[in-house]
């Protein structure tokens, strides 16, 4: 196998031509595009990785356009790089999206990378390109630990379930602090993900196996949940191609997967869930240290150093207050300091703390609680974007009877 490698960081060099080693590979590495042409008109290759740090954006969507056209053949996979700005970050997401050409995302380190391209090379990574037909990932992140951001996520998840007829997951990666099965009430014998552990590392997590662990309440039915790791001094062992690999296989097994990840984007999880999620969900509160010191540091600061552009992010307030006294911040206050498109809001409900404790989450969920409304009008904001399929129900059932029943009377 023949593969071009167009980069001139020699450390990303050396690092993917020792890791790619599944396979016996024949190399060509390339510092200017007109070098890589060159070589690949004099020796047909299979495989080519082209970094975008060595041509301006104009003449880098020039560059690969050219090598579509003339090499029908040829797989391409673009590393991009963190090394432009945010809004032109983009711009090279956009344009392998709309061009159908795999990347890696930026903000990876090499040792990443390198597995990213042995997967890819030995075809068992997934198409970029083909995520348009797979599900859906929507990514819940608090500002603020423990705001409610595991309430609000899951809610939502609940209320697709039961407004729509598509398999519905739920993941918790928070790594560190995760209570999900305490909340429903189950017991602690559940299947958790650190059970998960030698299939995500040897890469061969199914989606028949992904969603045998899952529990499945019947009080939610199409809803899978994959409970959250208990070995926490474990967290920091999960590693980036173990996270995307879970990531992936979700894709393939749900129809849509809410997931939620810690505040802190000092693991795997956190950073990874983000950057391969199709919508991204940041949980704040009027509390002015909340959603100005916590969402400026984390998802301006940090966010920007993996790529991510604030304005990526939907914004949803929990534990507000509808009735807040003049001097108080509100929703409003929160919009204009993040900037970010509303997407709903959760009030404080006085229940919410005992009710968690005494594991009865889900009695926050039924029609007659307060919260089923505010989780199920953010649910059907996804429904509506994402165009998925809702449930008919036997009300609807009956009306269309009535109407067919009705024409064929009167001829």
């Amino acid at each position: 196998m023949h593969i071009g490698l167009l980069s001139t960081d020699q450390r990303l060099i050396d690092e993917i031509t020792n890791v790619v080693y599944s396979k016996p590979l024949n190399w060509m590495i390339c510092s200017t595009p007109d070098d890589l042409c060159r070589k690949l008109t004099e020796m047909p290759y299979s495989h080519t990785i082209i970094s975008d740090r060595e041509m301006d954006f104009g003449d880098f969507e020039e560059f690969l356009e050219e090598l579509q056209q003339q090499y029908l053949g040829l797989k391409i996979i673009v590393l991009l790089s963190n090394y432009h700005d945010a809004s032109i970050n983009e711009k090279y997401l956009k344009m392998c999206k709309l061009m159908k050409l795999d990347y890696v995302q930026p903000g990876r380190s090499t040792a990443v990378i390198a597995d990213d391209i042995r997967a890819w090379v030995d075809g068992s990574g997934v198409d970029h390109t083909n995520q348009q037909s797979s599900g859906k990932l929507i990514t819940f992140i608090g500002s603020t630990p423990n705001i409610g951001t595991t309430l609000a996520s899951f809610g939502v998840a609940h209320a697709l379930a039961l407004e729509t007829s598509m398999n519905v997951g739920y993941m918790c990666l928070n790594l560190k602090s995760s209570k999900l099965h305490r909340y429903l009430g189950r017991d602690e014998h559940v299947f958790t993900l650190d059970g998960l552990r030698a299939e995500l590392k040897a890469q061969s997590l199914t989606p028949e196996r992904l969603q045998q662990v899952c529990d499945k309440p019947k009080e939610a039915h199409g809803l899978h949940i994959l409970y959250g790791n208990m070995l926490r001094e474990q967290a920091e062992f999960f590693t980036p191609s173990e996270i995307i690999h879970l990531l992936r296989v979700a894709r393939a097994t749900f129809d849509v997967c809410i997931i939620e990840v810690s505040a802190y984007w000092d693991n795997a999880a956190t950073v990874c869930g983000l950057l391969e999620a199709d919508s991204k969900i940041v949980v704040t509160t009027a509390d002015i240290a909340h959603f100005q010191e916590d969402f400026s540091r984390w998802i301006r600061q940090v966010g920007a150093v993996f790529g991510l552009q604030p304005d990526g992010f939907e914004l949803m307030a929990v534990q507000t207050d509808r009735h807040a006294k003049h001097s108080e911040f509100t929703i409003k206050d929160i919009r204009k300091e993040t900037q970010l498109h509303l997407i709903g809001q959760v009030s404080r409900h006085a229940d919410a703390l005992s009710r968690c404790n005494q594991g009865k989450l889900l009695d926050m969920f039924v029609p007659t609680h307060a919260m089923h409304e505010e989780v199920r009008a953010v649910s059907r904001k996804f429904i509506d974007y994402y165009k998925l399929p809702r449930k008919v129900s036997l009300r609807q059932v009956t009306w269309l009877q009535k109407i067919i029943t009705g024409r064929r009377a009167a001829t």
